[in-house]
Order: structure tokens, then sequence, then C-alpha cells
């Protein structure tokens, strides 16, 4: 049932996955994208009625029998980005796709448990989540599904381990503070030392 719902919805064509604004790694193999809708949870026609029978469902992004958690605040957050066939009926080599869903992947780095948050509704990174599909649990966290763990994560990791080992951190990359020039005084200014003869 869930395969076809995904191919009358748009299947997925590609994931990509990032820190900051530049994706590292871009997941186009259709045995590995295509495995993953986004088409499923609260919000869809196998909403909160039929969670129980999507409980292990294999293409799933998140484990939406077990509820909403509360993340640790010390999670390493990476952002995704799903791409679905703009039409459908036409065949996944040729159809054309856009960006149609989005996502944070949280990482635990003491736990190793994974989480992916739904987010909220006025999200700068992705303000068209909800013309895709409006879940009602908006900002939530959810644990990140078994499949995804088992296929997306071991891709992740093994990038990470080839490129450079720093993760995101938005303080780093802030401007440092300089003090206006106007304010300056004698105090402030750069003193001149006299070598001893």
């Amino acid at each position: 049932m869930i395969p076809a719902m995904a191919a009358a919805k748009g299947e997925t064509t590609r994931i990509e996955v990032a820190r900051g604004k530049r994706p590292f790694l871009t997941l186009a193999d259709p045995q590995i994208a295509g495995q993953f809708t986004i088409w499923t949870g609260p919000g869809t026609s196998t909403g909160p009625s039929d969670l129980v029978a999507l409980d292990g469902a294999e293409h799933d992004i998140a484990d939406w029998a077990g509820g909403p958690v509360e993340p640790p605040a010390n999670l390493t957050v990476y952002k995704v980005r799903f791409f679905c066939a703009a039409d459908a009926s036409t065949p996944r080599e040729t159809a054309t796709s856009h960006q149609c869903y989005g996502m944070y992947y949280g990482l635990d780095p003491v736990t190793h448990q994974a989480f992916v948050q739904i987010p909220p509704e006025q999200d700068k990174q992705f303000p068209d989540n909800t013309r895709s599909i409006y879940r009602g649990v908006e900002g939530r966290w959810y644990r990140a599904s078994a499949r995804w763990e088992t296929v997306v994560r071991p891709q992740i990791e093994a990038e990470l381990a080839t490129g450079p080992n720093d993760t995101y951190r938005w303080w780093e990359h802030q401007p440092a503070y300089t003090q206006p020039a106007s304010s300056r005084t004698a105090v402030s200014a750069t003193p001149r030392v006299t070598p001893k003869k």
C-alpha cells in the first residue's frame, strides 16, 4: 500500500544532506532515495488513525508510531531536502523533480541516537513544507526510522569521515566585534614601548 501511495504522490528522486548552506551528500540512486517517502505519517492519508499499521514501515523517514519525543540538547543537526518526481505518471528516469519537503536530522554524539524534526510552520529553511503536507505536528521531533538509520546514516558517516571533520556551528561564523573608530579614546590607543639602551 505504501509504495503505491508514494507513486501517486510523486516518488522521491533525490535526497540532499547539508550542514550550513551546501550539501555534502547527495543520494540520487533509486535503490537508496527511492526507498523513502515523505507521504506517510501525520497529515497524510496514513496519518494518526493508521499509525499502528505503519509501525516499522520500510519507507518512513521517522518512527511515527513512537510519537513525538524530547531530544537531547547537544544534537549535531543537519538539513535534509527531499526532491520528488514532478509527474508521478512519468518514468522515474525521465521525470523532472522539485524540492518537495525538508526536515532536520539530529545525532546525539554521546548516545548516538538519531532524531528527525518536522520543521516549525514558519521555518525559514523550508517555507514550502506545509504546501506539500500540513502535518499538525510541525516543530516536533521524532526518532529516525530504523530504515533511515540502516540505509542513510552510514552514507552520512562515510562522507563525514572523508571530508572536513567539523560540523557547521553558527556561532563560529559570526563577525567578531570591532569597536567603532569614533569611540576610541586615549585609553584604547596602541601603547608605544621605547626599548631600553
